[in-house]
């Protein structure tokens, strides 16, 4: 099983995590879900040398990542328990629309 997590600062993330995620089934792992795959931008066109400061505030992508840990372990326990758990149930959600 798998999550993917990719972020950048200009055009591409969502490409390189369909690819990655792509790349990952053809070897025939299995997803752990949606929620455990992320492309985000961080600091779009901001200079490389404050990006890690621009991660560093990005609360809300911070709580995904866990999240989507979560997701992960979540779903390899139901793998291997041959259960139909709901994976990531109850986690808040960290982007209200």
């Amino acid at each position: 099983m798998f999550s993917v997590i990719v972020h950048g600062d200009v055009e591409g993330v969502e490409n390189v995590r369909r690819s990655i995620a792509d790349w990952l089934c053809f070897m025939h792992l299995e997803p752990a879900g949606a929620k455990a795959e992320i492309d985000r931008y961080i600091g779009y066109w901001k200079p490389y040398a404050t990006s890690h400061a621009e991660l560093d505030r990005e609360i809300a992508l911070q709580q995904e990542v866990a999240n989507a840990g979560r997701i992960l372990a979540d779903a390899v326990v139901a793998m291997r328990c041959e259960q139909k758990a709901k994976i990531g149930e109850g986690l808040a959600e960290p982007r209200q629309k």
